[in-house]
C-alpha cells in the first residue's frame, strides 16, 4: 500500500478535523494568525491528520514541522532546531534571516554550542520570534509540533512566546498534543491552551462506521464487505474507536471471520500493542529483539551506533530494520517507532536491571560516536544516577551548553544528578543554584545554604553568600541574608591579614557591596547596614564589584539623607564606566541617587543609556526595569506623558513575562499620573491592584506607595483617612532610619492638608523636622519644600513671603509639580490679603504650567480660583497628544524621529502588528496621513511643554 493511499486510508471519518486543520493553511495564506491545537488519547490519530493536513498545505505556503519525542524532552531547543532546519533545508540559515534582533536565536538553532551566550532565555526567544517575522516576510508559513507533550521547555517556551506576539503575521501554528486518561492536557502545556484559545478541538474516537470502513482497508472482513456485526461490534468495543489499536487487532488476527474470532478480540483488548510488541519483537529473533531495544533507547541512530549498542553486526542491523518496518512495528521512513506506544512496550517489556544496563551502555556508545552532550545526557537523565565519572562530565557539559542558550530549567536538570553524584561539590551546586534562581527561587535558597554549610573554605563561603543574597530577594528573605553575609565579613575581619592582596579584596568587595543592597532592601534592617557603611572602606571604583559598592554606598548616603553634593560625587563615580552589568543594579541605584539629588537630567540620560543597553543585549527585565524608573523621574518633573508612556512600557512588557507581579515601581508611576491628571479613582484602582507580598516591609517602593495613596485620597475628599497615611509614610521612615526629607516628602503634604482644614497648628512639628532634614540634604527642591510647609502654616506676611521664595527656590529645581502647587498657594494667600492682581499672576501661572505638565486636575483647580480673582483664562487644552495612549504615544515618538515599523517594533518589545495598529489610530486620532505630518505635532507638542 502506497504512503498516500495508507495515509487516506487512516483518515476515514475524519473529514471535519481534516477541514478545520486545512483553515489554518488557508489561513496564513491571506496573511492571517492562526492557530490549530489537536488534542486527544494516544493513538487516536493526531499524527494522522497532520499527515494529512502537511501534504495539501496550499501552494505558496511553507510548513515546518517537528516532533517532540521523550528521549529529547531534555534537549533545549531540539524541536525549534527541527522547525527551523526544516525551513533551511540540508544547509545553514540564510544570513539574511538572522539580521536585525533575530541574530539573538543563534544559540538556539546551534546543536554545537560555545562562546559566551545570554544569561536567561528570553534574548534568545525574542531572537527566535524575530527569526519567524523574517520567514513569514517571504512568504506565508506554517509551524507543525506534534507530540507536543514531549516538546523540550525551551521550545515549549518559544511557542507560547510566538502565539503572543503572532497576531498579524501571515503564520499558521498547528500543534497536537496527547491527553491523560481523564482527557486533560499536562499541566506545563497550560499557557499554550490559553493561547489557543477557542482553536482546540478533541480527537475523537471512530464511530462504528468508522471502525468498519478501516477495518476494510486493513484487510479486514471479506471482499469489500465489512465484518458482520458481532465481530464489528467486538472491534468497536476492544479498539474504543482508537484508529491504531483497530490497526493493531485486525493486523494481530489477520481476517476476522469465522468462529472463535470475537472472543480472540475480546481476549486481546486494549492490550494488542503489548501483544504486537511481543509477537515481533520478543518472540523475533535475537538479532531483531536487540535492535529493537537500541532504536528504543537512542532513537533512529546510524547502523554503526546501533550495531555497537546491540551486538548486532551492521549488516543484521539492516536486517533487523528491515523485519520490524514489515511487521509494522517501525515506521517505512525511518528506522524508529510507528508509534511512541510500541516504544514504551518494548521499554516496558525489559527487565529492569536489563534496560538501565542497555541506557548505561547507549549514552556511552553516543558519547564515543561525537553526539552532542545534550543528546547523550537525555539518555543519562533517566538512570537512577550518575554513578561514573564520565557521566558527570557529560552532564557538566550538556549544562554548558544549554546554559549558553540561555535554557536554565534543562542547565537545572543537567546539574542536579551531578550534585547528588557530588554532594560536597560547591561549585556544581551553586551553579544548580543560578539555574534555579529565576524559577523556582526557594530551591536555589536551599542550595546555596547547604552550599554554605559545605565550603570548606573562606573564599568559596563567600561567594556562595554573595549569590545566597542575590537569590534571597526574590523569596523576600533578605534579612536572613543580611545574617549570613554579616557572618562572613566577621570572619574576613579575624582572618584576613592586614594586606590580604587583589583577589581577597575584591572578594571583600563583593561581600559588602551584596550586603548593601540586600541590607537596604527591607525597613528592618536599614539603619543597621547604614551604620555598617560608615565603617568601611571606600573603593575606587575601578571593576565591577567596586562601582556596585561604591553605587550602594552612595544610595545609603541619600537614605540618610546626609549632603547631596557628596552622594552625586559618588554617583558619578560609578558611571565613569557605562556598563549594564550586574542586571543594571549599579546604573539604577546611581540614576535614583542623582534623581533625589536634583539632577533629574542627568538621572534620566543615565537611564536612557541603560535603555539602549538593555535593547541591545534583548533583556527584557533590564529595560522594563530602567523605562519604569524612568517614569518616576518623568513625573518629578511634571512631563506626565512621558511619565505614562514609560510606566505603561513597563507595564506592557511585565505582563507577558513571569515577573508580572513585580512590577511596583511603575505601577506606583502611572497612579501618580492618574491622580494628577485628576483621577484619582483610577489611581487608587491601581494601587489596590499590586500583588506584591509583604510591601509594607520595603524600604523603597511602600513609602512611594503610601504617597501616592495618600494623595489620591485626598483628592477623593477623604482628608483625615490621607492625613492617617501620610502619617504612616512618616512613622515609617523613622522606623527605618531613612532621613532624606524628599525621598518621600509626606510633611509637605500632610502640611498643606491640615492648612487647609484650618489645622495648621498641629503641622508645626512635622514641618519644622521635616526643614532641618532639608537643610542637611541641601538640594534646591529641598529647601524649596521647606519654605512652601513653613509658608503654608504660617498666617500673614510672614507666611507669604515664605511661599514667594519657595516659589523662587523651586524654578530653579527640576521639580515641577511641587512649583505648581508653590504658585497656587502663593496666589491663593495673596487673594486672602487683597492681593488680587499679584493673585492673579500666581493663578495663571500654576495653571499655565500644569496644562503644560498634562497636570490636568492642578490646572482646573487653579483656573477656578483665578476666575474667583477676577481673571480670566481658557480652559487647559494640555498638549496636542492629549487623544492618544500611552502606547500609542510611544510607538508615534519613535516614528517621529524616523524609526520603521520593525525597529519601534524590537526597541518597544513589541509586535509588527502593534505597531500598525497604534500608528493606524494615531494618524486617525491626529487627522494627519503620513509621518512628516505626524512629526510636526511630535514637535510642536515638545515646544509647547517647554
Amino acid at each position: 500500500m502506497s504512503d498516500a493511499t495508507d495515509r487516506g486510508v487512516r483518515l476515514v471519518g475524519r473529514g471535519s478535523e481534516s477541514a478545520w486543520l486545512a483553515s489554518a493553511g488557508a489561513g496564513a495564506a491571506a496573511g492571517s494568525h492562526v492557530v490549530r491545537l489537536l488534542v486527544g488519547p494516544p493513538g487516536i490519530g493526531k499524527s494522522v491528520l497532520l499527515d494529512g493536513f502537511c501534504t495539501e498545505v496550499p501552494a505558496g505556503v511553507r510548513a515546518a514541522r517537528a516532533h517532540g519525542r521523550e528521549r529529547t524532552s531534555d534537549i533545549s531547543f531540539a524541536v525549534v532546531r527541527e522547525l527551523f532546519g526544516a525551513l533551511a533545508g540540508a544547509g545553514p540559515v540564510d544570513p539574511a534571516l538572522l539580521e536585525g534582533g533575530a541574530r539573538w536565536s543563534a544559540p538556539a538553532l546551534d546543536e554545537a554550542t560555545g562562546g559566551a551566550g545570554p544569561d536567561n532565555l528570553y534574548p534568545v526567544l525574542h531572537g527566535l520570534y524575530w527569526l519567524t517575522v523574517n520567514h513569514t516576510a517571504r512568504g506565508p508559513l506554517v509551524l507543525v509540533v506534534d507530540d507536543l507533550q514531549w516538546c523540550d521547555d525551551a521550545s515549549l517556551a518559544f511557542l507560547g512566546f510566538l502565539l503572543r506576539r503572532s497576531e498579524g503575521l501571515p503564520l499558521g501554528v498547528v500543534l497536537a498534543s496527547r491527553t491523560d486518561g481523564a482527557g486533560a492536557l499536562p499541566d506545563r502545556l497550560a499557557e499554550i491552551r490559553t493561547q489557543a484559545g477557542a482553536a482546540v478541538t478533541e480527537v475523537g474516537p471512530l464511530d462504528r462506521s468508522g471502525v468498519a470502513r478501516l477495518a476494510v482497508a486493513r484487510g479486514a472482513g471479506t471482499g469489500a464487505e465489512p465484518p458482520q456485526a458481532p465481530l464489528l461490534d467486538a472491534l468497536t468495543e476492544a479498539s474504543g474507536g482508537n484508529p491504531l489499536l483497530v490497526e493493531q487487532l485486525v493486523a494481530e488476527l489477520g481476517p476476522v471471520t469465522g468462529d472463535g474470532a470475537t472472543d480472540r478480540i475480546h481476549r486481546l483488548g486494549r492490550e494488542v500493542v503489548d501483544g504486537l510488541v511481543e509477537r515481533h519483537v520478543f518472540d523475533a529473533p535475537p538479532h531483531v529483539r536487540a535492535v529493537a531495544a537500541a532504536v528504543a533507547v537512542v532513537g533512529a541512530e546510524q547502523t554503526t551506533v546501533l550495531a555497537t549498542l546491540s551486538g548486532v553486526p551492521a549488516g543484521s542491523v539492516a536486517d533487523a530494520v528491515a523485519t520490524l518496518v514489515r511487521t509494522e512495528v517501525f515506521a517505512p521512513d525511518r528506522s524508529d517507532f510507528r508509534h511512541d506506544l510500541l516504544r514504551t512496550a518494548v521499554l516496558r517489556g525489559l527487565p529492569g536491571d536489563e534496560l538501565d544496563d542497555l541506557r548505561r551502555r547507549g549514552a556511552r556508545v553516543l558519547s564515543d560516536a561525537g553526539r552532542p552532550a545534550e543528546v547523550v545526557a537525555a539518555v543519562l537523565l533517566v538512570l537512577p544516577g550518575a554513578g561514573e565519572p564520565w557521566m558527570v562530565d557529560v552532564l557538566l557539559e550538556a549544562a554548558a551548553a544549554a546554559a549558553h542558550r540561555g535554557a536554565r530549567p534543562a542547565v537545572a536538570r543537567y546539574l542536579e544528578p551531578v550534585v547528588a553524584a557530588r554532594p560536597d561539590d560547591v561549585g556544581a551546586r551553586t551553579r544548580l543554584a543560578a539555574a534555579l534562581a529565576q524559577h523556582e527561587p526557594e530551591r536555589a535558597v536551599a542550595q546555596l545554604r547547604d552550599a554554605l554549610d559545605r565550603a570548606v573554605d573562606l573564599p568559596s563561603r563567600a561567594q556562595a553568600a554573595v549569590q545566597l543574597a542575590m537569590t534571597s530577594l526574590a523569596v523576600q528573605q533578605a534579612p536572613r541574608a543580611v545574617r549570613v553575609l554579616q557572618d562572613v565579613l566577621d570572619t574576613m575581619d579575624r582572618e584576613f591579614p592586614a594586606d590580604p592582596g587583589p583577589e581577597a579584596t575584591e572578594l571583600r568587595t563583593h561581600v559588602e557591596a551584596a550586603l548593601l543592597v540586600v541590607g537596604l532592601d527591607e525597613k528592618k534592617t536599614v539603619a543597621a547596614t547604614i551604620d555598617r557603611m560608615g565603617r568601611m572602606a571606600r573603593p575606587a571604583g575601578r571593576t565591577p564589584a567596586e562601582r556596585q559598592k561604591l553605587a550602594m554606598m552612595t544610595v545609603t548616603l541619600a537614605m540618610d539623607g546626609d549632603d547631596a553634593a557628596a552622594a552625586v560625587d559618588l554617583a558619578r563615580r560609578v558611571l565613569l564606566v557605562d556598563e549594564a552589568t550586574l542586571g543594571g543594579w549599579a546604573v539604577l541605584a546611581s540614576s535614583l541617587v542623582l534623581r533625589l539629588a536634583d539632577e533629574v537630567e542627568e538621572s534620566t540620560a543615565v537611564l536612557d543609556r541603560l535603555v539602549v543597553q538593555s535593547r541591545e543585549q534583548a533583556s527584557a527585565w533590564t529595560y522594563s526595569l530602567a523605562v519604569g524608573t524612568r517614569a518616576t523621574n518623568h513625573v518629578v518633573v511634571g512631563s506626565l506623558a512621558e511619565g505614562e508612556a514609560d510606566a505603561r512600557t513597563a507595564l506592557d512588557i511585565a505582563e507577558q513575562e513571569a515577573w508580572r507581579g513585580n512590577t511596583v515601581v511603575p505601577t506606583i508611576a502611572l497612579a501618580n499620573v492618574r491622580q494628577q491628571q485628576g483621577d484619582p479613582e483610577a489611581a487608587l484602582e491601581l494601587l489596590d491592584g499590586i500583588v506584591r507580598p509583604r510591601l509594607e516591609d520595603f524600604a523603597w517602593e511602600y513609602h512611594d506607595y503610601l504617597m501616592a495613596r495618600a494623595g489620591a485620597t485626598a483628592d477623593v475628599g477623604d482628608v483625615d483617612r490621607a492625613l492617617s497615611t501620610y502619617r504612616r509614610c512618616g512613622d515609617s521612615l523613622d522606623a527605618a532610619g531613612i532621613a532624606n526629607p524628599v525621598l518621600a516628602p509626606w510633611w509637605v503634604h500632610a502640611a498643606v492638608l491640615l492648612a487647609d482644614t484650618g489645622r495648621a497648628h498641629e503641622a508645626h512639628g512635622i514641618v519644622e523636622g521635616g526643614a532641618e532634614r532639608a537643610a542637611r540634604w541641601g538640594t534646591g527642591r529641598g529647601r524649596g519644600l521647606a519654605l512652601l510647609a513653613r509658608g503654608v502654616v504660617t498666617a500673614g506676611p510672614r507666611g507669604e513671603d515664605m511661599l514667594r521664595e519657595a516659589v523662587e527656590v523651586l524654578e530653579g529645581s527640576p521639580a515641577r509639580t511641587e512649583l505648581i502647587l508653590a504658585h497656587h498657594l502663593l496666589g491663593r494667600a495673596m487673594l486672602v490679603s487683597d492681593h488680587a492682581e499679584d493673585a492673579r499672576e500666581q493663578l495663571r501661572r500654576a495653571a499655565t504650567l500644569a496644562a503644560r505638565c498634562g497636570a490636568l486636575r492642578a490646572a482646573r483647580v487653579a483656573r477656578e480660583l483665578l476666575v474667583q480673582a477676577g481673571g480670566r483664562m481658557r480652559p487647559p487644552t494640555g498638549s496636542p497628544l492629549d487623544p492618544l495612549t500611552g502606547a500609542e504615544r510611544r510607538v508615534v515618538a519613535l516614528a517621529a524621529e524616523g524609526a520603521r515599523n520593525r525597529e519601534i517594533a524590537e526597541a518597544l518589545f513589541v509586535t509588527l502588528r502593534t505597531v500598525e495598529v497604534h500608528l493606524t489610530s494615531a494618524f486617525r486620532k491626529l487627522g494627519v496621513t503620513d509621518r512628516a505630518a505626524l512629526a510636526g505635532i511630535v514637535d510642536a507638542a515638545r515646544v509647547r511643554s517647554a
